[in-house]
């Protein structure tokens, strides 16, 4: 009996690990420059940038930074959109996801929905001191 509730913990166990991978497709990295930031007061920012990701060319994005769960860990949460033109094609994407200050940066994570069907998964560093945001892209099946 020990051996059959071993052996379906197993498969249980192994079933579980399988369900959190995410398929990788193309990556690649992003570099932006801060064009403007606002406080609006309670833990709320606003953020555009610009700059160069990947297949997209330049991209505009915009952010709103917002802290709903009133921590003062530094984790809030944040919203957004981008969009790129690379020769006729009018990209769009609707990104959100979750920020953490580390003391000098922002430590960002998100997964974006793009206009052309493809989910997009990004890690990131904002820092609003030297005015850059670096990304590593993914996308993700």
């Amino acid at each position: 009996m020990k051996k059959l509730f071993f052996c379906l913990f197993i498969i249980s166990t192994i079933n579980l690990v399988g369900a959190q991978e995410l398929k990788s497709l193309d990556k690649f990295k992003a570099s932006f420059t801060m064009d403007s930031a606002e406080s609006l007061g309670g833990g709320e920012y606003k953020l555009t940038a610009s700059g160069q990701a990947g297949p997209y060319g330049r991209v505009f994005t915009n952010f709103h930074f917002t802290n709903k769960l009133n921590n003062q860990t530094g984790l809030g949460e944040f919203t957004g959109m981008a969009w790129s033109q690379v020769e006729g094609v009018i990209t769009e994407a609707s990104l959100q996801g979750v920020s953490k200050f580390n003391g000098k940066t922002f430590t960002v994570y998100s997964f974006d929905a793009l206009s052309d069907g493809k989910v997009m998964m990004w890690k990131g560093e904002f820092d609003f001191v030297n005015k850059t945001v670096e990304l590593e892209v993914q996308q993700i099946e």
